[in-house]
């Protein structure tokens, strides 16, 4: 396995503890947020995603997320959004 692989598979492993762990009310499912953490680090390469997450939880004052009709596109969204003001 090459530096990166285990770079990428460590940077999953932290989303996925985060998203289990510290996103207050987050419908965690491990089959399919493993696969929405890899598509989020491989579609928005060169962002944090982890910490785009956490810029999301506080942004929302650490509310639970149940809220929301569909976490996982509102965390797509955010993270889109980031790259964006970063871009400009």
């Amino acid at each position: 396995m090459s530096a990166r692989n285990k770079a990428s598979s460590t940077e999953v492993a932290a989303v996925l503890a985060y998203l289990q762990n510290r996103l207050p009310a987050y419908p965690f499912d491990a089959k399919i947020d493993q696969d929405f953490v890899e598509e989020l680090i491989e579609d928005f390469g060169g962002v944090n995603v982890l910490e785009e997450i956490k810029n999301f939880r506080w942004f929302n004052d650490s509310k639970p997320v149940s809220n929301l009709r569909s976490v996982r596109l509102a965390l797509r969204r955010w993270i889109a959004n980031s790259k964006k003001r970063r871009a400009s």
